[in-house]
C-alpha cells in the first residue's frame, strides 16, 4: 500500500509524512493522529529507498515499538519486515555494550534487578543513615540524573549527596552493574563527550513518538544521535 493511500492532500498527516524536512516536531493532543502520521512517513521513507538500518522508530515501551512494526509489516512496505522499532531504553542498551563504548565509559550496562537492591541498600546503610535513607537518596540521585541537574546554571551540590553518590559509584563499580535510571543518562554522557563518535552518525532518520513524555535526559538523548 502507498503511503499517502486514503490521505487527503494538505492534511496534517500528509503533511507530516510528506515534509523533507531535517526536524519535524509535531505538537497536538491525545488521539491526533501523531502515530499514525508517524507510521507513514517511515512507510514514504522506504518506498524511496531508504535502507531500512538508517530509520530509527523510536517509542516509549516495547509494546508500541512491537505495534507499531506489526503495522508496518501490514502495510506491505518493502524493507517494513528488517524495520524495527526501538524504545530509547532498549537502544541506549545495545550501544552501551558495544567495546569501545565500554572503554570509554568504564560502566558495564548490566542493570540491577529488583531483588539486588536490598544488598546494596544493606552495604550503604551503616555510612548513610539506614536503608530507607539509602533508597531516599538513591531515588534523589536516579532523578537528579534524568533531569539532568547537574548541568543547569546555579544547581547547588549537596555535601550529602556526593558522598552517597562517591559510595554508591563505587559499589556498583565493584559489582560491575549500573541503576536502571542510569542508563539513557550514560548514553547522553558518552554522545556529549565523544562528538565524532559513529553512533551519532548511525541513523539518517530519527522518528520519536511521545516525545513529550520522555524527561530531560530522554530528549538530550535523542537530540544526540539525529
Amino acid at each position: 500500500m502507498p503511503w499517502s493511500d486514503g490521505l487527503t492532500v494538505g492534511s496534517p498527516a500528509y503533511l507530516i509524512a510528506s515534509s523533507i524536512n531535517a526536524r519535524v516536531r509535531v505538537v497536538a493532543g491525545p488521539g491526533t493522529g501523531k502515530s499514525f502520521a508517524m507510521k507513514r512517513r517511515v512507510a514514504r521513507l522506504l518506498e524511496e529507498a531508504v535502507e531500512p538500518a538508517m530509520i530509527l522508530p523510536v517509542t516509549f515501551t516495547r509494546i508500541a515499538a512491537e505495534d507499531l512494526h506489526r503495522e508496518l509489516v501490514s502495510m506491505d512496505v518493502a524493507g517494513s519486515a528488517s524495520l524495527r522499532g526501538v524504545t530509547l531504553h532498549s537502544l541506549a542498551m545495545r550501544m552501551l555494550m558495544r567495546r569501545h563504548v565500554l572503554g570509554a565509559t568504564g560502566r558495564i550496562p548490566r542493570t540491577l534487578n529488583g531483588f539486588e537492591l536490598e544488598p546494596l541498600a544493606s552495604d550503604l546503610m551503616a555510612i548513610h543513615g539506614g536503608k530507607k535513607a539509602v533508597k531516599k537518596l538513591k531515588q534523589a540521585y536516579e532523578a537528579a540524573w534524568s533531569r539532568l541537574q547537574h548541568e543547569q546554571p546555579g544547581h547547588v551540590v549537596n555535601a550529602i549527596d556526593v558522598a552517597f553518590q562517591t559510595d554508591l559509584l563505587r559499589w556498583l563499580g565493584f559489582h560491575r552493574c549500573m541503576l536502571i535510571g542510569e542508563v539513557i543518562p550514560q548514553l547522553y554522557q558518552y554522545l556529549r563527550n565523544n562528538p565524532a563518535a559513529q553512533e551519532r552518525s548511525e541513523f539518517l532518520h530519527i522518528l520519536v513518538d511521545e516525545y513529550q513524555d520522555l524527561n530531560r535526559a530522554e530528549q538530550c538523548g535523542h537530540r544526540a544521535i539525529i
